[in-house]
This record gives C-alpha cells, structure tokens and sequence, in this order.
C-alpha cells in the first residue's frame, strides 16, 4: 500500500509518500513561497521517482483540505482529484488542523492555529494521548481572544502551539499564558507538513474511510472574499464602477 499525500494550505507545497507498515517513504517541500500551482506537479514525480514508486501504485490519493490559504487549497484538492480519477482510485480528506496531531510523538495539550488576519484565526486544541486524542476546543474559525479563553478555562497543564499564528500574534500569546503554561513549536515542525497528513490519512485508508474523486471537497471554514462581496452586493459596484472608467 502507498498513499500520496498532499499538503497546498500553508506557505509551501509539500508532499510525501507513506507505505503500508506507517512508515513515511519519503518527502518533498517546495522551495518558493506561495508557489503551490507551478512546484506541486513536478515535486509529486520527484517524490514517486525518488521512492521507485510509480502512480498505478498508489492506493490512495490523500490531501489537507482545509483551512488555510483558499488558493492553495483549491490547487491541493484540484491536483488530488485529478489524480484519483485518473488512476481510479479514493482520496482521503483530511482536516489541516487536526493532521497537526501528528506532527511530534509526544503527548500533551496542543493548539494549532493558522492566522485568518484581524485578530482571527483558524484553530483547535487537541489533548495528544499516547492512544487517542480527546478534542477540547472543536476546530473552527475564532477570534484568539476566544482560544486563549479556552486555553486558561478548558486546557490544564502546558500547550504547545503550531501554525503561522504564532508569527502574527506570539506576542499577544505570551502576554496572556504564562510561561509555564506554553510553548511554541520548533521552527522545523511548526507549519503544515505533507508527512503530518500522510499519518492521519494511513488509518482512514485501512478503515476504509475514503471518497471518490467528485466527494473531495475544500474545508475553509469562511466564506471566500468573493462570496462576502456577492451577498452584499460590493461585487456588482466594484464591476459596475469598473465599467464606467473604462467607458
């Protein structure tokens, strides 16, 4: 068994490879920032090259679906569809932030959050067990004064946090959890990982799990800025005011 798995949400492409006894293949990041639509095709056949491993292996097509960046995401889920229909095989979805589980083997409280700008973000808090995961505060979109809420009234004993919040409001973190009580995740296991998601997507292959191409679908959480500004009609003035320069 092999399953692809593919990781568009952050601020690099990656992908990795995972067999059928758990064990990581091997892996690849882009090398560019934000480059997900040119590097993630070219650095998926570097990835099967370099494991010998050709696309009618595959068993499955696995891929974050969300949230995070609405372009990469729409990049990973087209790129994991494609692929799955056309070597007839599932894909697993899987949620980005609950595949942060998966980035240490360690137990203990855990807070992932992805920056959703002005004060908001993406997050959850996970109790890591050796065995399982008990979920503390369900993921979604929050302001982070409501997850640090959390954090003091519902979390017990030190959080480790992960994603890019911490780069926009490490500040305000540190102001409001005492020391004692936080920790910021190493730089190199911090951000989203196709290796994180090729774990969480192993046992929902071997529990079967998975869907069919035309099931695989985003998970942003929002609305899309486009959408916001069709329902309230900014869309059509900004179209309709565009018209009347140009004429």
């Amino acid at each position: 068994m092999y399953v692809l798995a593919i990781e568009t949400t952050g601020p690099y492409a990656s992908v990795a490879l995972i067999d059928g006894k758990a064990k990581i293949a091997a892996s690849k990041v882009s090398k560019e920032l934000m480059n997900h639509l040119k590097d993630l095709m070219p650095i998926i056949d570097e990835l099967l090259k370099e494991a010998k491993v050709e696309k009618k292996d595959l068993t499955a097509i696995a891929c974050s679906v969300g949230p995070g960046s609405f372009t990469g995401i729409r990049i990973g889920v087209s790129t994991a569809r494609a692929l799955a229909q056309a070597l007839d095989i599932p894909c697993v979805p899987v949620k980005t932030l609950n595949a942060f589980i998966y980035q240490e083997k360690k137990e203990g409280l855990i807070c992932p959050i992805i920056n959703a700008r002005r004060g908001q973000v993406y997050g959850a808090i996970f109790d890591r067990g050796d065995y399982n995961c008990r979920t503390i505060l369900a993921p979604g979109p929050y302001m982070l004064e409501d997850v640090l809420k959390a954090i003091e009234e519902k979390a017990y004993g030190k959080v480790v946090f992960y994603g890019d919040g911490i780069d926009a409001y490490e500040e305000i973190i540190s102001e409001r959890i005492p020391k004692d009580r936080r920790e910021y995740a190493a730089k190199n296991i911090r951000y989203q990982s196709a290796e994180s998601v090729a774990q969480d997507a192993f046992m929902k292959v071997l529990w079967k799990k998975t869907v069919s191409y035309d099931k695989l679908e985003p998970e942003y959480m929002r609305e899309t800025e486009a959408e916001t500004k069709l329902k309230d009609g900014s869309l059509e003035r900004e179209r309709k005011a565009k018209m009347e320069r140009m004429s």
